[in-house]
């Protein structure tokens, strides 16, 4: 009579037990250059979104060399940042090293303190020569761009501002010519490792993660159809099909989700302000897109908002932007990522037309919207139809979409 309580008892204890079951770990560096009491922190990316939260540091206790022991939950993707005792770490084109670990990994970094966010890496998933092969072409293309950002603060120093914001253009354009060599070595490595681990590469279901939002829902679908059971079984993989039915519901022809937000002037809007019209909604920011296409928005706005186009904006501060504004001389222009004279663009954006709701504001459920839309950068735009569904949502090829819709559906009609 007693050993079925005593059965369960156990079951419980058992599924306690592997609910905290933790992974092991080691990191070892062989940076030259790096010194004693420097700090290498790394920081939990949490997908799907670009959002960390602090995990652990190194501290180096020998010259050249660090080494650490840890355990996680599950399966994770980390930033590392090098924080150096003395001093400030090199310019970089990137915010760190990203790295992923999984169960039992023995992972290595080797290279230079100056290129540490492009050192190589050893152990794990970057034991497979093509994904090694594919990063290491990426991280030598970064050391170049790198090279531009320190050549414009080089500039800047000695007051050469001419020749700074040549540095700054190319570090702001490169990449831009798809048929450089460089960057044609890159796809190719991209797609020999692609092809080859297509089922199971672990590397591309978190890459994809991060950009789920952006990408056609058709090739988020059949990405994730292509990858092993084991793979979609995985802590990314179960995330990345919640995602995915997320971006399911968000695809051309799906019904607006419910959103509410208070826009600057404390008016509360909701999806239902805008029935029987057209709705952009246009996520901008102080970025190069936005400052590049945010005249082509206004100017769809100006052609039309008197034939059923509505705009709401939406930003994280209006007053950071105007700060920047505000700083900038009023005689002479400064050229910035491809703008001509920065200081116009942004007043201008402090004239939109159009409501406007701040994210970083006072607020605070306003942030929401950009979770309900899975809002994946700047500039973001989500089309919306009279009818309330979705016609067109993502960055550059949303807008350029919604634009194609606009001149068919009300532009020849003269609605």
């Amino acid at each position: 009579m007693t050993r079925f309580p005593l059965l369960a008892v156990s079951l419980i204890l058992a599924i306690e037990l592997s609910a905290v079951v933790q992974q092991n770990f080691t990191i070892t560096g062989h940076i030259s250059g790096v010194q004693n009491g420097d700090t290498l922190r790394f920081e939990r990316i949490l997908l799907p979104g670009f959002a960390s939260e602090a995990a652990f540091d190194i501290i180096v206790k020998q010259p050249d060399r660090f080494d650490y022991s840890g355990v996680q939950s599950h399966d994770q993707q980390y930033m590392m940042t090098y924080l150096p005792k003395e001093g400030s770490a090199p310019d970089c084109d990137r915010t760190g090293k990203m790295i992923i670990i999984t169960d039992g990994d023995r992972i290595n970094l080797s290279g230079r303190v100056n290129d540490i966010y492009y050192c190589n890496l050893e152990g794990g998933i970057y034991d497979d020569p093509l994904l090694s092969r594919a990063l290491q072409l990426e991280d030598s293309l970064g050391m170049v761009r790198s090279g531009y950002l320190a050549r414009y603060k080089e500039a800047l120093a000695r007051k050469d501002t001419v020749g700074g914001m040549q540095y700054l253009n190319m570090f702001n354009n490169f990449g831009h010519d798809a048929s450089d060599p460089g960057f044609v070595k890159v796809r190719e490595a991209r797609k020999a490792f692609a092809d080859a681990r297509a089922k199971e590469s672990l590397y591309t279901l978190v890459n994809s993660l991060q950009e789920i939002s952006s990408t056609p829902v058709e090739k988020s679908r059949s990405l994730y159809d292509a990858w092993s059971q084991d793979l979609k079984d995985s802590y990314y993989g179960r995330i990345y099909a919640d995602e995915l039915s997320a971006m399911e519901r968000l695809a051309d022809g799906q019904p607006v989700p419910g959103f509410s937000v208070i826009s600057t002037d404390g008016i509360r809007v909701t999806e239902n302000d805008f029935k029987d019209r057209y709705l952009l909604i246009y996520h901008w920011g102080m970025c190069p897109g936005s400052l590049q296409i945010d005249s082509r928005v206004c100017e769809l706005y100006d052609r039309y908002s008197d034939k059923g186009l509505t705009i709401l904006g939406i930003t994280e501060s209006l007053t950071q932007i105007r700060e920047v504004y505000n700083g900038l001389p009023e005689n002479g222009k400064y050229r910035f990522a491809g703008i001509e004279d920065l200081r116009a663009v942004l007043g201008d954006m402090l004239k939109h037309p159009w409501k406007e709701v701040e994210t970083d504001g006072e607020h605070k459920e306003n942030m929401s919207v950009k979770d309900t839309f899975r809002v994946g950068g700047w500039p973001f735009f989500v089309l919306i139809g009279p009818d309330g569904t979705i016609r067109s949502r993502g960055f550059f090829e949303a807008f350029f979409k919604a634009c194609d819709i606009l001149d068919r559906e009300i532009g020849s009609t003269g609605k």
